[in-house]
């Protein structure tokens, strides 16, 4: 149970009312909450009264004299008057008990010389074909067209009515635990006592409306440009990770086969996510274009056309809000395959081949590696920013396999198990073999180690197994990959 005093709450799309200060209770809704406010607007950035004035310590009801007393003049369901209520109290309502003029209980009415108000129920203004079963939001958006009333109450689970103010009066230990007929999760009054709700006004439909529709705009731009991004380097990606599977495949090295075998994985995972994306982004630019046409409808005092836009800005709110942990997820994902950052020249120059620790006579041979990667496959990079990705890991990357066609593919390891070196491709120094007889590689591959952790040491298998930094497998493949 807690107070509730006037307050706005910025930068969340919900503005606060004052509201009476007795115990509180929440309940769940199927629109905008933040604590005990529920708006079905964005931005109001306002503080503002409602029917409860506070002077001092005291609190004063607003009495709004003639308010209710004459309902052939009330046409509800026509001009919007409030936009947002706030639960304020459990109680017997003086009110209930005692204001009504036009309904069932008139003969009871004792507020003509107090305030000379009336409630209004919704049964005497609601042709029974037309009524719904109550909500919290059913009763609100009844009285929120009827003038001149600042609370609405629910009585005994259905019984919904409009009041310029409350007055509690004594009564027993009841409670407000009857279930609402329309939303059974949430407590519409009790035997004798009402739920009672605050109303307020403190939005500009138009200004929400189009605020939400520029928040949707600016998610789409991000989500459209990321997911083209990730559509071009993640497929050049893929299709270089087929080609050279098939390409080591034949040549018969394992290992590389494996690598690419997790690529294609990767790939096939940053795609879907990224088809999640065009349609988060399909889903937002539909919202969008309803918040548009409802924003060309304009007279928002009509009730039809501030539902309409309420329903919009709600709806785009969802969206944008989903859309954005996507973008969120999408970001972080291809961050993974395709690292962002400025490009440090020779940053790749700290990295010497592999087989520079194993055979120097070898260390020009296109050459491919196996062993613990680190992290995933990274796509579209240049060697070095593959360089700069194994930096980054610090204490933990010890090289990385580079390889380049029409794209690059490249990983990261954290240990270095085994190597396989082509003699048969130009730049390998095989002296059985002479320069005409070898062949031009199709494409780049190199296994790169970092210098500072294995300068002064050899990686040459050690069939002794003492060695534990040691390759346990190095193939010489007197031939080239195709």
């Amino acid at each position: 149970m807690v107070a509730l005093r006037s307050f706005a709450l910025f930068g969340t799309g919900v503005c606060a009312t004052n509201v009476h200060p007795h115990k509180a209770v929440a309940h769940s809704i199927d629109h905008i909450e933040v604590g005990l406010i529920h708006t079905f607007r964005s931005d109001c950035f306002k503080k503002r009264p409602v029917s409860w004035v506070q002077h001092g310590s005291t609190i004063k009801k607003a009495r709004n004299p003639g308010a209710g007393m004459t309902p052939d003049d009330i046409e509800p369901f026509s001009t919007v008057l409030k936009d947002g209520y706030a639960m304020a109290d459990c109680v017997k309502d003086k009110m209930y008990e005692h204001g009504d003029k036009h309904g069932d209980n008139a003969d009871e009415y004792k507020m003509g010389d107090i305030s000379n108000v009336s409630i209004v129920h919704y049964t005497e203004m609601v042709a029974k074909e037309d009524r719904q079963e109550i909500t919290h939001e059913v009763c609100f958006d009844f009285c929120r067209t009827v003038p001149d009333m600042g609370f609405f109450g629910i009585v005994n689970g259905r019984d919904c009515y409009c009041t310029p103010y409350y007055d509690p009066m004594a009564s027993n230990s009841d409670e407000c635990d009857a279930v609402c007929p329309g939303n059974p999760t949430t407590m519409c009054g009790g035997k004798t006592k009402s739920s009672i709700f605050s109303m307020h006004m403190c939005a500009n439909t138009e200004g929400d409306l189009a605020t939400a529709m520029e928040n949707a705009g600016e998610l789409l731009t991000s989500l459209d440009d990321l997911t083209a991004d990730m559509t071009e380097v993640v497929e050049a990606g893929e299709k270089e990770a087929n080609a050279m599977q098939k390409s080591f495949g034949s040549a018969g090295d394992p290992d590389a086969s494996g690598l690419f075998q997790d690529a294609k994985v990767w790939a096939g995972k940053l795609l879907h996510a990224k088809d999640d994306g065009v349609e988060a982004s399909e889903k937002l630019t539909g919202v969008k274009d309803k918040g548009k046409a409802a924003s060309e409808k304009g007279d928002f005092s009509k009730h039809e056309n501030i539902v309409e836009a309420e329903t919009q800005i709600k709806n785009m709110q969802e969206q944008t809000a989903s859309g954005a942990e996507l973008l969120e997820e999408l970001t972080e994902m291809f961050e993974l395959a395709h690292p962002s950052g400025e490009e440090v020249e020779d940053a790749a120059a700290q990295y010497y081949p592999v087989m520079y620790f194993v055979d120097k006579e070898f260390k020009e041979s296109p050459q491919t590696c196996g062993g613990e990667t680190l992290a995933e496959p990274i796509f579209g990079k240049s060697k070095d920013e593959c360089a700069m990705a194994c930096d980054a890991l610090v204490g933990k990357c010890v090289g990385f396999s580079f390889f380049e066609k029409d794209s690059s593919v490249c990983f990261l390891f954290g240990r270095f198990k085994s190597v396989q070196y082509y003699t048969g491709c130009e730049g390998g120094s095989d002296f059985l073999q002479t320069k005409n007889s070898k062949k031009e590689a199709p494409f780049t591959a190199e296994c790169n180690a970092k210098l500072s952790l294995f300068e002064g040491t050899t990686l040459k298998p050690d069939k002794s197994g003492k060695c534990d930094m040691c390759l346990k497998e190095a193939t010489k493949a007197a031939r080239c990959f195709e």
